[in-house]
């Protein structure tokens, strides 16, 4: 038996299947783009917004450790991590979720694969910095 666990399995090298999920992202991306762009200031968390967001980002964070985009894992991981903890009531922050969005675009368009070394993780460190920032934390 073996000690690999399914987190450790990567199509990473199948081209054909990378190409997929980046046609596929791409996709989920423009989605992501338009709900930002209309957003207003008092989107429910509880609204279809919100849900289509986190569904599409848990999508693409489940996704992109699989084919070696582990940037867009992190962004995901955080941005699901925000939806699911603002509290019952609460509104979504469109600064907060356009920031998990360019982040996933600049990944996507620069094909920035892996964490994206010290870059990537000061992305990430500046995506926890906008939510704290918004939560008044």
């Amino acid at each position: 038996m073996s000690d690999d666990t399914d987190s450790d399995f990567s199509y990473a090298d199948d081209e054909e299947l990378v190409g997929q999920f980046l046609s596929w992202t791409e996709g989920a991306l423009k989605e992501l783009r338009e709900i930002v762009d209309t957003l207003g200031d008092d989107a429910p968390k509880a609204g279809p917004a919100a849900e289509r967001i986190y569904d599409l980002s848990h999508n693409i964070k489940g996704m992109g450790a699989s084919f070696n985009y582990s940037l867009m894992t992190s962004a995901g991981t955080s941005l699901c991590a925000y939806i699911k903890g603002l509290p019952d009531g609460a509104s979504l922050s469109k600064r907060v979720v356009d920031a998990h969005v360019r982040v996933y675009e600049v990944v996507l368009e620069h094909r920035i694969r892996g964490d994206g070394g010290e870059r990537g993780q000061a992305l990430v460190t500046r995506l926890g910095a906008i939510i704290a920032e918004e939560q008044g934390i």
